[in-house]
């Protein structure tokens, strides 16, 4: 090897020797961080409810049977209007007509019409609307119903559980950070269970009305719906925050 190769492989050798030390200072340096999750749970009452209504009417005639389904539906929307619901609350999820055959061998069409009614939760409206469908000459009628938040409600519920997880994520780093001697000097990421966006738009709250009910004395048939009681429904969120960090 000539004297010229040899001084340029120090010099290599030399940097190299320098600069890994800066490297592993670097990485260090990225290393100060601690992460740190905060949660917050709520039970909260459903303020919505959503009935389904459906009618079906069989027939070997697919006329008649379609007749009858009318027949009924129209009875049905009736007794609504005289609870007090009108058509922009009484929605038609779906309408249809199939057909089958019975153990005769015999052509059998069935008519389906589903109601929709989604109102706030109120045992008055609630109770009224079994009373009159039970006191009606209505038949071929299943009622189901199911409790849910309103958008604006949950929407409203979570960002006060986004503002607790973040208060427990800082409480959390703040006593990792006195036991270890440590000083919170800043804030790198902040990530939200389920999504990374913190949704800080303004909350509406929107008011769904409940239909005016007919007096109670019009109806005297009494049902368990009087004395309707809420099931509570739970909701949670969860934060991790990634704390920069630097020795006291």
């Amino acid at each position: 090897m000539t004297k010229t190769n040899l001084t340029a492989s120090i010099k290599l050798f030399i940097f190299l020797s320098l600069a890994i030390p800066f490297n592993l200072i670097a990485q260090e340096k990225s290393s100060n961080q601690i992460v740190a999750e905060g949660a917050s749970k709520v039970k909260i009452k459903p303020d919505l409810v959503d009935f389904t209504l459906t009618v079906e009417k069989t027939d070997t005639s697919e006329t008649k049977a379609l007749e009858k389904l009318n027949t009924e539906v129209q009875d049905l929307i009736k007794t609504l209007y005289k609870i007090g619901f009108t058509d922009k609350t009484i929605k038609v999820a779906d309408y249809n007509v199939s057909s089958s055959i019975n153990n005769k061998y015999k052509k059998i069409y069935t008519a389906t019409n589903i109601l929709n009614i989604e109102f706030t939760i109120d045992t008055k409206v609630i109770n009224q609307l079994y009373k009159q469908i039970q006191t009606s000459q209505l038949k071929d009628i299943d009622i189901s119903y199911e409790t849910s938040l309103s958008d604006s409600l949950e929407k409203a519920t979570r960002q006060m559980l986004v503002q607790k997880a973040l208060a427990d994520a800082k409480s959390n780093a703040d006593n990792i950070a006195n036991t270890l001697n440590l000083k919170i000097v800043g804030v790198r990421q902040v990530s939200k269970y389920a999504t990374d966006l913190l949704d800080q738009d303004h909350v509406e709250i929107v008011k769904f009305t409940p239909p005016k009910i007919v007096k109670d004395e019009e109806v005297t048939t009494e049902t368990p719906f009087n004395t309707f009681q809420v099931v509570d429904m739970e909701l949670n969120e969860r934060i991790t925050i990634v704390y920069e960090i630097s020795n006291k």
